[in-house]
């Protein structure tokens, strides 16, 4: 049967939830960490790396259209049975906690460095985890409608970010091929990695009222999603040059530095004041996803025990959030948390695909 929910969202919805599960603070130390591996080349791994995602979301949609009267619980039951298919089931939540605890936290410290110097990071960690029940209570097409403002709001607030490349030094970026095959295919891995949110499309395709435009505005998001990432790494890249990178660890934020508007001051303040309401969209959406999975496992009413699966996700991601001890401990796990990416946004429906090939159509559940 397929999932059951108080209501759906539209494919030109489902764009700006792809975007906002894939957009948040990472973008702003991208360039540091793919130049780190490919130099000036570092913009063609951010072309290259999008493959991955535009291929994790061919593979869910096609696998969508496959079994169309099912959702991402019920194929899994489906397909594997009750116990190995809840075993996947629960590692896709267990995911989503470990990766947005990391997408949190690095928001936290974003906050916690620039705004909130004197509140404790617990405090400030609190707060987001708050926003991830409240709006998730609100349902999918609440949490929708959401993803699009702020979506036309973010894409205002980075083009102030690209201001500073009138400074730029255009031999940044030369000679084009200098880091050498090796160099930009590490590069296009790591960044890859942060294209990670396409994989919420295994909850959210049952949710599109019109299921045969998914496959469109997948690709459109990521697109989109792409652009963003490029125009970011570019002007980075020609304003303070690769080894100036490797030195700040936040570059995105620290072109706020060099930005001059008339009148405003200290811009990077008033930067991430208007960003703070789009930090933790990625956790907000995944965790979304995550409840709503958890809920259809234990298979209770969604409508009136939802938020409390959602309270559940929020109160795991807090608690992970906190452990790592500092900055440097998060960039760590973020290497680790990017094979997760790589296992549940390909791996995931590769696996799917087969069982249901093997299986031609018959169900265990």
């Amino acid at each position: 049967m397929k999932d059951k929910t108080s209501s759906t969202i539209t494919s030109k919805q489902l764009i700006f939830v792809i975007i906002g599960s894939q957009i948040g603070a990472g973008i702003f130390a991208l360039p540091r960490m793919v130049s780190g591996k490919a130099g000036e080349d570092a913009w063609i791994s951010v072309v290259l790396g999008a493959i991955i995602p535009f291929l994790s979301v061919f593979l869910i949609e096609r696998l969508g259209r496959r079994m169309p009267q099912m959702g991402f619980t019920q194929m899994a039951l489906g397909l594997f049975g009750k116990n190995v298919g809840s075993v996947l089931i629960i590692l896709f939540i267990a995911y989503v906690l470990l990766f947005e605890s990391l997408v949190v936290r690095s928001f936290a410290e974003i906050a916690n460095l620039y705004l909130l110097p004197k509140t404790p990071l617990a405090v400030v960690l609190l707060f987001i985890t708050i926003s991830i029940v409240y709006i998730g209570s609100k349902g999918v097409r609440v949490l929708a409608r959401l993803n699009e403002i702020l979506f036309y709001f973010g894409v205002l607030l980075l083009f102030i970010l690209i201001i500073p490349v009138g400074q730029a030094d255009y031999t940044n970026i030369l000679p084009v091929g200098e880091a050498g095959l090796k160099g930009i295919a590490r590069g296009a891995l790591t960044t890859a990695y942060s294209f990670a949110g396409t994989e919420v499309l295994l909850v959210f395709y049952s949710l599109v009222n019109k299921q045969e435009e998914v496959l469109k505005a997948g690709l459109i998001a990521v697109c989109i999603t792409t652009l963003l990432y490029l125009a970011m790494v570019i002007t980075c890249l020609l304003v303070f040059g690769v080894n100036n990178l490797q030195r700040i660890l936040w570059p995105g934020l620290m072109l706020l530095k060099v930005s001059q508007v008339p009148v405003l001051e200290r811009l990077e303040f008033i930067f991430l004041v208007f960003w703070m309401g789009m930090g933790a969209r990625p956790a907000v959406n995944m965790g979304f996803a995550a409840s709503l999975s958890l809920s259809q496992l234990l298979k209770i009413d969604e409508k009136k025990y939802n938020t409390y699966a959602l309270m559940f996700i929020a109160l795991a991601i807090y608690i992970l959030a906190l452990l790592p001890h500092n900055l440097l401990s998060v960039f760590k796990l973020w290497d680790y948390a990017g094979y997760g990416f790589l296992i549940i946004g390909l791996g995931y429906p590769l696996l799917y695909h087969l069982a249901a090939f093997m299986r031609g159509g018959k169900m265990l559940v």
